[in-house]
Formats: C-alpha cells, structure tokens, sequence
C-alpha cells in the first residue's frame, strides 16, 4: 500500500519574502534599463556611466554607440572618392563636397596660344634625389643640393621642354630658389610672391605647377614603363582649412584643384595602374588660391634617382597636354596618345609626405624677384 508523501509547508513569511525580492530586482533592472537609454540618447558622447552599465549588464551594448542612427546611409555616404587620401583634419562640409566632384567630369582648358599659359616653379628648389653615378652633388643639407641641374629644377626643367617642343605650350620655368629668403616668411610665401609676379605681367597664365619631390625609404618604389624605371607621382590638394581651423584670408578653389588632379591622375594610372598615388588633401593652402588650375605634385621621393623622376615627365607632360585641348589637343588629341606601359610591373608605396606646410597669414611683401624673360 502506497502512502501519501506531503510535501514541507513553506511558510508564508518566506514566500511573502520572494516575492518581494523578485519585485524588487525588476524594479532594479527597469531603471537601469531607463538610465541607459537616457545617457545613450541625451545627445552627449558616451559616458563613463554608460560603459559602466554596458560592463556589469552586456546586453546593453546592443543598443550602440550614443547618437548613433539607425537609418540609411545617405546618398553622400554612398559615394566613394577615388584616388583620394583625405587627411584627418579635413571637414566633413569639404569631404562632402570633394564626393560630389565623382560626378560630371568638369571640361578641360586651352593652353594653346603664343601668350604664356603654364607657370612651372619649385617653393622647395633644393629638394634632390639619391646620389648615383650619373647624378653626384654637393649637399646643402640632408638630401638638399643648390645644383639646378641636379634638384627637382632640372625635373621641372625637363617638364618645360617637353610641353614646349613637343606640345607647343607656351611654359614659363622659374628657377628661384625660395628656401632662402627674408626672416619672418616661409618658402610658400616667397614663392606666392613670384606667382604674383607673373600672374600680374603675364595675365594669360591659367595653369601653375609646383614641383616638389616625396620622402620615401625604398630605392625599389617604381614602376617600369616601356622598360624604363620611371618614379611614382602623387598630387597635393589643399583645402584651406588651415592646420587651426581657422582657414585664410583668400581660399583657393580646391574642388576645380581637385578635380584637375583627378582627371590626369586617372589618364596617368591607364599608362600603369601604379604610376600614380592617391591624391593627398591636406588642410593647408600651398597658394593654391592663385587659380583654379594649380597643381602640386611630388615626383618620386629621395631614394628614388634623377633618372627615374625625369622620366615620369615624358607622361606627366603628355596628360597635361591631353588636358589642355585645342592647339595641345592637336597632338594629343584623346588618351589613347598617352604613352601605354608595355610592362606594368608594380610595386607597393611606402613613403609619407614631406613639407612645411605654409602661413595662413598673409605676409605682404613690395620686394620685386627678377623674372627671366619670355622669348
């Protein structure tokens, strides 16, 4: 015969009790609950409060990061500039504007004509390349020579000529060294003063390229072309913004900058996919507000040769040439002119930039510089 087993009574003081409790880490959790939610939608940065919370209760950082937005990107964030490499500093309103430039290619420009219209000039005249056989100087500083011949002069030198003889471009090529100069004023200011110069005796000036070369550690950082070691390019786009925020007191017109930079970039990466780097945008000037045609560009760095940098212009020229349409146009009238690279051998960057930046104060200064006439 089976028999009944009953089971303990619970007294009701400890029942009352458990529930009591249950109510009261409820209760507990409920706020929280509403204190996350709080700090995460106050529209602060994330508190320490909140990573406090997130740490004792995980289930928390499901909700994400304060302010973030559970929406759709836009139609801005679904643009990709290519070929850019934007600095931190640069805004968001300047980025926006720099994606929209993907667009509608904007048109070319006439450099054809018996008026001068391409101003070639160096702010840095001394930067200089890796000494060979072929290229001995005497430094004036680490990887600096006042020898024209044997600086990135003779880079813009060799550009000038080619865009003249073989283009019929009507170049000017200034030679002044503007790392020396009166105390008080960077070389973007001694050379801002040239550009003026020229700009105001010679108004059909549309086109400034400053020509500088990178920093770099490899010796191996080219690519070859026709079977010739030709050094990588990379444009320089300033927005203006200055390294404080503050901006100048003249702007320059950074998106026709930038797309001028972009349009020869992307011929230039159809003659190697590796010929040219992204373009850097930085939130320095660099007189780019004297035309909306100016171009900054680093032709190879310091461990890359003379020879190697004076052969990136045989291509250089021909994409500026294509760009300038009419008389140009004449001879290189699409991109298939440009040369084509019958071996495209590539290899990975490795350099940073090099520069010191320039003044956004305006330092005005009467003192004429000698300009070279004009055959």
């Amino acid at each position: 015969m089976l028999k009944r087993v009953t089971a303990a009574k619970i007294p009701y003081e400890t029942r009352l009790g458990n529930r009591v409790r249950a109510v009261s880490a409820f209760v507990l959790l409920l706020c929280i609950v509403t204190l996350a939610l709080f700090l995460r939608f106050d529209g602060r940065e994330r508190s320490l409060a909140y990573e406090l919370l997130c740490f004792q209760f995980p289930f928390l950082g499901e909700f994400g990061e304060p302010g973030e937005e559970n929406e759709s990107p836009s139609e801005n964030d679904l643009i990709v500039i290519e070929h850019a490499d934007i600095d931190p500093g640069v805004g968001e309103d300047i980025i926006i504007k720099l994606k929209k430039i993907n667009l509608p290619k904007q048109a070319g420009v006439n450099l054809s004509g018996p008026e001068p219209r391409v101003l070639i000039y160096h702010t840095h005249a001394t930067e200089a390349y890796r000494q060979t056989e072929e290229c001995v100087y005497v430094e004036s500083s680490k990887w600096r020579t006042l020898d024209k011949e044997k600086s990135v002069v003779a880079v813009g030198e060799r550009l000038a000529e080619i865009l003249s003889e073989q283009y019929g471009i009507n170049v000017i090529h200034d030679t002044t060294n503007h790392e020396q100069g009166e105390s008080g004023s960077t070389s973007y200011d001694r050379s801002l003063k040239t550009m003026k110069q020229y700009k105001e005796r010679y108004p059909s000036i549309i086109m400034f390229i400053d020509v500088h070369r990178d920093s770099g550690s490899s010796t191996e950082d080219v690519v070859i072309v026709d079977g010739k070691r030709v050094a990588r390019m990379m444009f320089v786009v300033g927005t203006g913004e200055g390294a404080t925020g503050t901006g100048f007191n003249d702007m320059p017109d950074f998106e026709s900058n930038f797309s001028l930079a972009k349009q020869i970039t992307e011929q230039l990466l159809k003659v190697s996919p590796n010929l040219m780097r992204d373009i850097r945008v930085k939130t320095g000037r660099y007189n780019q507000h004297m035309s909306n045609q100016c171009l900054l560009i680093e032709v190879g760095h310091n461990y890359n040769s003379l020879s190697e940098a004076l052969a990136a212009m045989d291509y250089f020229a021909a994409a500026i040439a294509n760009y300038g349409g009419s008389g140009a146009a004449r001879i290189a009238e699409n991109e298939d002119s440009l040369p084509v690279n019958s071996n495209p051998e590539q290899n990975n960057p490795g350099m940073h930039n090099e520069d010191d930046g320039d003044n956004p104060e305006e330092n005005p200064d009467d003192n004429q510089i000698p300009l070279p006439l004009i055959p």
